[in-house]
Formats: C-alpha cells, structure tokens, sequence
C-alpha cells in the first residue's frame, strides 16, 4: 500500500508548475496572521496552497546561530519545497523577515531552478508596525535590534508591496490573493 504522506497522488495533475510566494515584512507586521487568513481564503477555491514560516524551522533550543543550525534550517526549507512540489501542491506561501535581498535569494536558491516565483513584502507606517508589535504578548520588548530590522524590511526590494495600514489581517490577505491571482 502507497504511503499518503511520501506517495504523490496520481489523480492531482496541475497544468502549471507549483508557484512559490515569498512573503516578507517586519517582525511583527502581519505576515503570520495574513498567511493564516489567506489559507481561509485558500479553503473555497481551487488551488492547493501550503504555507511554510520560515521562523519555524529556526525552533530550536539553545538558540544559536551556527553553521550548524543554518544548514538545518536550509535543508528542511529545500525539503519542505520539494515535498510540496512532488506533492502536487499548486501555491507554496513562505513566510519569513526577509530583511535584505539576500534573503529571498536564498529561499530562491533551494527551490527547483526556474520555479515561479514572486516576492511581496508587507508595510505599515512605523506608529502602525509599532503598535501591532507592542500590543502581540509573545514579542518581547521592543528595542534597537527590532527597529533596524523593520527599517531594513521596508526597504527591501521585492516584486510587490502591500500596504498593510488600516487594514486587518483578513483585507491583506484578499490583497495577497487579488494580487497572486492577476
């Protein structure tokens, strides 16, 4: 008997390549409650969507940044890419800071060569980025470290940007989904 979780299924043929999205923003922006309302959105159409947070797969205890723990994070990351792709899986949604070009980059280097790919990044204003990350009980205290990088993710080069001021979580995501699906 095939094993469902390692065996494709041979009844899902898509007629494009699976499209990955890099979505990106500040600590604290959005980009956790926006990808989880647009695998709402996902529940009534017709693509297969998985969304992977790049964050995720740095859980890890004690927290370290090694050659160690990078290498980790990048083979689930390929891992993860080529499971969805094998899996039939239409969209692959990646979360992460993306806090330079780089970044993308290497999310780009472990997918398939010549896989779709668009890059969009989440903005507020900084009262907007400020409030939202304040007013999240699992952040801890905002300070220089945070500020630079939401600096650094605003500016940071992508295919697309989505205002996210004065909006919910929910209006975000039906922009990321009008804006994937044109």
């Amino acid at each position: 008997m095939p094993d469902p979780v390692t065996t494709p299924d041979p009844a899902r043929q898509r007629a494009a390549p699976m499209r990955l999205t890099l979505l990106g923003g500040a600590p604290g922006i959005g980009k956790t409650a926006v990808a989880r309302e647009f695998l709402k959105l996902a529940v009534g159409g017709t693509l297969l969507t998985q969304w992977v947070d790049v964050d995720a797969l740095w859980a890890h205890q004690p927290w370290e940044v090694s050659d160690r723990t990078t290498g980790m994070v990048q083979a689930n990351l390929r891992a993860v890419i080529a499971n969805a792709g094998a899996a039939g899986i239409d969209l692959l949604l990646v979360t992460w800071v993306f806090q330079d070009a780089r970044m993308q980059d290497l999310v780009r280097s472990l997918a398939p060569p010549g896989l779709p790919t668009v890059s969009v990044q989440l903005h507020a204003e900084p009262a907007t980025w400020r409030r939202r990350f304040e007013t999240d009980p699992g952040r801890p205290e905002l300070d220089d470290f945070y500020r630079r990088r939401y600096y650094e993710a605003q500016r940071t080069p992508s295919d697309h940007v989505l205002r996210t001021d004065g909006k919910d979580a929910r209006a975000v995501a039906a922009d990321l989904a009008a804006l994937l699906a044109g």
